[in-house]
């Protein structure tokens, strides 16, 4: 996996790769490549017209890891091509932020969510999720992004619609009242999040959960059924 800057992959920061024994599934070797094409810094504060190198090992060691990328984040189009970071709640977001920034130093709700899922502790244990199905038509609809909101907290922590039926599961989430929203994945390339084979339907009006969704301390919300509307 890798941590773009655009869609262009010959403009990719830095990549990971894995050997693994395909027979006991464990992880046998590594690697993680930063291209020297572009300028890098390890200054405390960053460096203007660098890339932060403390910032792009923490995506990769998240891939390293096991994690996947996230789509919590908002971008706009360059005129010159690709895309440009407005904002991200999640070091996962496969678009880097630009030259000179450190915000990608420290990990967001969505990625200590991401990991205590795969590397569960007992604190872990004392959390909740929601999960529930999205439909478009009365169909259900592959790749939406989902999202709860804390509004106590502000975290946020999202998912995809993973399979033909249209469900999902948010864990790793605080006990009390979320808001949820659904929307379609439209701030970085398909192929960041899915293989290329799958076709994931883009055209839907973003849409929030008619109620807010309480979250049971070590428990789930129980299903949460969302219908969203064509654009």
């Amino acid at each position: 996996m890798g941590c773009r800057r655009s869609s262009e992959l010959d403009r990719v920061l830095a990549t990971t790769s894995f050997l693994i024994d395909d027979a006991t599934g464990a992880l046998i070797e590594s690697d993680i490549f930063f291209n020297s094409a572009f300028p890098w810094s390890v200054a405390e504060n960053g460096e203007s017209g660098r890339f932060d190198v403390q910032s792009i090992a923490l995506h990769e060691i998240g891939h390293m890891s096991g994690l996947g990328h996230s789509a919590l984040g908002e971008t706009e189009l360059r005129e010159s091509g690709g895309r440009r970071v407005i904002a991200s709640e999640a070091v996962m977001f496969p678009i880097a932020f630009a030259a000179g920034s450190i915000a990608g130093r420290t990990p967001r709700a969505d990625d200590i969510a991401g990991m205590s899922d795969l590397y569960p502790d007992g604190d872990f244990g004392q959390l909740g999720s929601i999960s529930g199905r999205v439909t478009k038509d009365g169909r259900p609809l592959f790749g939406a992004h989902v999202v709860a909101f804390d509004p106590a907290s502000g975290a946020l922590v999202g998912n995809f619609t993973l399979n033909a039926q249209g469900q999902f599961s948010i864990d790793g989430l605080s006990a009390g009242p979320h808001i949820l929203r659904v929307e379609p994945l439209d701030d970085a390339d398909i192929d960041s999040f899915f293989e290329s084979t799958r076709t994931v339907d883009l055209e839907f009006r973003v849409t929030y959960a008619n109620r807010l969704i309480v979250v049971p301390r070590r428990g789930d919300s129980g299903p949460v059924d969302i219908e969203v509307a064509r654009k």
